[in-house]
């Protein structure tokens, strides 16, 4: 019999420190915007860094960056928060280029499979 893994969608700005004691692993999908992490994105991970900290636990998580520049800004925003926040970082964090399409859509979806995989066999 195959488990098939259950997925739910927030925006950041409606989702809480619930998603992360909730989840069994997160990928965050995030924007670059004016070379930083875009706005509610980054207000997701301060508002609920130290709730989730106060847990005393480590969230699984990746991380997707859709930029329209080069993503760097977005990248070495996010790279800081992470060493602050108590993630296992499960992959390199990706960035996608260009504006969202069917392709990087289907990409993102796959990794999240492929992620999810990876949590039900135990890898991470």
């Amino acid at each position: 019999m195959q488990t098939v893994a259950q997925c739910a969608v927030f925006r950041a700005l409606d989702a809480g420190v619930d998603v992360w004691l909730e989840s069994d692993a997160v990928l965050l999908v995030g924007a670059e915007n004016s070379a930083s992490l875009a706005g509610e994105f980054k207000a997701f991970l301060d508002r609920t860094l130290y709730p989730f900290y106060e847990q005393e636990r480590v969230a699984l998580a990746a991380m997707l960056i859709c930029a329209g520049n080069d993503g760097r800004g977005a990248l070495a925003q996010f790279e800081r928060v992470a060493k602050g926040f108590p993630l296992k970082l499960m992959a390199p964090t990706e960035i996608l280029l260009g504006e969202p399409s069917e392709t990087s859509l289907a990409y993102a979806h796959d990794w999240g499979q492929a992620l999810s995989e990876g949590v039900k066999m135990g890898i991470f």
